[in-house]
């Protein structure tokens, strides 16, 4: 599971997720296999995406998907059109999974794994965000930096759909829910004033890394909830943040690099 943040600010975009990868064994017991997965990529010089879903398509990560279509793609491709590329670069990707019978195939309204894809087009001041779904090869717009302000949670949600929006969705399975309820729900007063219109891209860093760690936190200390007790922490690891400026393009903020491991942890570790 992952948790995957995106804010558009008047200023510019923010990205940000967790590094836990995890995987279902064979007596269904959830298990941690890295934290140190590459969720957020640079796709260009102006360019971001994050990834939440399926970790893998045809053994081969998503990092290393990812990396394969950046060579396949010009420097200068737009917004919208690099998404659409990469949800048909992918998909392809998903189709040999499926027929190698790596999984079986997911339900036809349902996805594999999914992207939100950011940036500047060429001498655009615009900041836009797309979302894509695998399999699939459209590309939906979720925020622009000049008309569509905001932040946008992925993957694991309730941690930050609760703080958020006031309301964990999970309040449909009690007893006494109507269906009535739920328009009440969705356009309740409970939800957090956030100004993102004059928000900073400091201030806007700041958010959504303290949403990817509040996610993080909230499960290595709770158990999930009473209602659905024995949650496995499926958040974790480094936080990588990165932001995309129409001048400057794409900045990493935060990003876990590949190191050797220090000799006191190996000592340690191999003690009996």
């Amino acid at each position: 599971m992952t948790i995957a943040i995106n804010i558009a600010v008047p200023e510019g975009l923010v990205f940000a997720a967790d590094s836990r990868q995890t995987y279902t064994n064979a007596r269904s017991d959830v298990r941690v296999s890295s934290d140190n997965a590459q969720k957020l990529f640079q796709l260009g010089p102006r360019h971001a995406g994050v990834t939440y879903g399926w970790a893998f398509l045809c053994n081969r990560n998503i990092h290393s998907h990812v990396n394969d279509f950046k060579t396949t793609i010009a420097a200068d491709l737009m917004t919208e059109d690099l998404a659409i590329a990469l949800a048909k670069y992918l998909t392809v990707q998903y189709n040999a999974h499926i027929e190698k019978e790596y999984d079986k195939p997911v339900d036809e309204k349902s996805y594999a794994l999914a992207l939100l894809i950011g940036g500047y087009d060429v001498g655009d001041k615009q900041g836009k965000v797309y979302e894509i779904y695998v399999p699939g090869e459209d590309a939906h717009l979720v925020q622009t930096t000049d008309e569509r302000v905001g932040a946008a949670w992925r993957g694991h949600t309730l941690v930050v759909g609760r703080l958020l929006k006031g309301f964990d969705p999970r309040l449909r399975e009690l007893e006494g829910y109507e269906d009535k309820f739920a328009k009440t729900m969705e356009t309740s007063p409970l939800d957090y004033l956030i100004d993102y219109w004059s928000m900073t891209l400091q201030d806007a860093v700041d958010l959504a890394t303290f949403l990817v760690h509040t996610t993080i936190q909230m499960q290595r200390f709770s158990d999930g909830i009473r209602m659905s007790p024995g949650v496995s922490a499926n958040c974790g690891g480094a936080i990588d943040v990165a932001v995309i400026e129409p001048e400057n393009g794409f900045t990493w903020m935060r990003h876990k690099t590949l190191h050797a491991p220090r000799t006191a942890t190996i000592f340690r570790n191999g003690e009996t």
